[in-house]
Order: C-alpha cells, then structure tokens, then sequence
C-alpha cells in the first residue's frame, strides 16, 4: 500500500465546493444517488449513506463514515469498499485545488485517477450548474 494523490483544479471558490460535497441536495447529484436517499452526518465521527442505481434498474444502499471533518478544508471519508479517502480543499481566489489522497496497491493508480476525474467532472457540473 502507499499514498496516492490526484490533484485538480476546480473553478469556484472553496466554500462553495465544500456545500456541493457536503450537502445532501448537491450530493446526490455528483454521486450520482437516487434523489431523496442521501443522509449526511458531516462531522468527525458522523456517516452517510445514500442509494444509487444500478444500470439494471437495482437500489443499492452505500454507506460510509466521516473519520475527520475540518470545514472548509478537509474531509476524511470511508467509501463503497471501506477505503478511506482523504479530500483537502485550498483556497486560490475564485478557483480551488482539490486534493483526493487514497492508501492503495499501485496498480490501482491509474482506476482511481479515472474514478476521481469522473466524480470531479460531476461536481464541476454541479458547480456550474449552481453558480
């Protein structure tokens, strides 16, 4: 195992993305989740889950915990799977560099690059779309 980070640039400021991570509304649209399922904890300690859809038309409950929460720059958060992902936000004027560090194989790299570039494509749409 060993660190791993992906580093992007967002284009809004970093209050902002911290609401569309952290609140349900926006959550479920970046997940992407079932409308009206996400429940978030967002607190040192807390959890959240939410209910996405699968391709075949399945529910499936994800869940996950809140190991360190530091508004607005930092969230430590377990996902699908158990691993924890460690997400910082720092602030550069209107834009703000997202940081998603993960502890995993190396060969895995490359799938949590691409995982992390669609999730933050989705949130850059939301971003967008919220202004």
């Amino acid at each position: 195992m060993g660190k791993f980070t992906v580093t992007r640039t967002l284009t809004a400021p970093r209050e902002q993305v911290w609401r569309i991570l952290t609140l349900a509304p926006y959550f479920e649209r970046w997940l992407p989740a079932k409308e009206g399922t996400a429940v978030l904890d967002v607190r040192t300690g807390g959890s959240w889950q939410a209910s996405v859809v699968s391709e075949g038309g399945e529910e499936i409950a994800l869940v996950g915990r809140y190991d360190d929460v530091s508004e607005p720059e930092r969230l430590v958060m377990t996902i699908p799977g158990d691993a924890v992902a460690e997400i910082t936000l720092a602030a550069m004027g209107d834009t703000t560099e997202i940081a998603y560090t993960f502890d995993v194989p190396e060969d895995m790299h490359g799938l949590v690059e691409e995982s992390v570039d669609k999730v933050l494509g989705k949130v850059s749409q939301v971003l967008a779309e919220t202004g």
